[in-house]
């Protein structure tokens, strides 16, 4: 996954350095918006399950919940500036044993947007931030039965949490579809690399792991925002 990520990263930079400079074309459109998206984000959990299967609690299944929203705007062809935020989490369970991970992150954008008009825009850029990620592992313990009484002593649940900072790339491709004159959706695809982390524990009796995502993620989002033409398409466009 982080050759692929590297990969993806390499392309996305070079498009971005190299593209601007040798295309002739003047922009033609200008766009701008923001609004919240739903996604999935699917990063490699491996060594994350191993510490949780070895701590005795549920591995995670299936991919990250994404939720967040974006923001944005520039010319097309041309240079796009922009900013994201997202929360993402997963839950398993175990008998009296609860595992939940969940992160959240942000980020400024950089991008350069290939081709569009009034109707849509296509375009390809990087986020680059930081955020924070959390793993509890909580047991809940039976209640301890009295002699006399009907309830017994009620014990507290035991809760471990680990945690990490970390710092993060992520090279995307995105496109955005007007819908009406005032509200589009947007559809986005790209990787998350974090090369940086600093891990913790508030308490527990195991070493902490390495936490920080990295791998692909899909969103879609509602676009609160408009395209233009800079001139008319019969003066400016073809």
């Amino acid at each position: 996954m982080k050759n692929v990520a590297m990969l993806f990263l390499v392309g996305v930079v070079l498009t971005l350095t190299f593209v601007p400079s040798i295309s002739a074309a003047e922009p033609q459109v200008a766009f701008g918006g923001g609004g919240p998206s739903l996604g999935l984000f699917m990063p490699s959990m491996t060594r994350i399950n191993a510490f949780v299967e070895d701590a005795g609690f549920q591995p995670f299944e299936g991919n990250l919940f994404l939720i967040g929203g974006s923001g944005g705007g520039g010319l097309a062809p041309g240079a796009t500036y922009g900013g994201s935020g997202w929360a993402a989490w997963i839950e398993s369970s175990r008998g009296e044993r609860h595992a939940e991970y969940s992160a959240g992150f942000g980020g400024f954008e950089m991008g350069y947007a290939l081709g569009g008009d009034a109707s849509s825009i296509l375009g390809i850029g990087l986020t680059l931030g930081g955020g924070a990620v959390e793993l509890a592992l909580t047991e809940e313990l039976q209640a301890v039965p009295l002699e006399f009484g009907p309830r017994g002593i009620v014990v507290e649940p035991t809760r471990f949490t680990y945690d990490s900072v970390f710092f993060f790339a992520a090279p995307y491709i995105e496109m955005q579809v007007q819908l009406l004159d005032w509200v589009g959706i947007g559809v986005r695809g790209g990787v998350v690399w974090s090369p940086i982390e600093l891990n913790g524990s508030d308490e527990g009796p195991l070493e902490a792991p390495v936490l920080a995502p990295s791998g692909p993620y899909v969103s879609l989002s509602v676009v609160f925002g408009g395209i233009t033409w800079l001139d008319s398409p019969g003066e400016g466009a073809p």
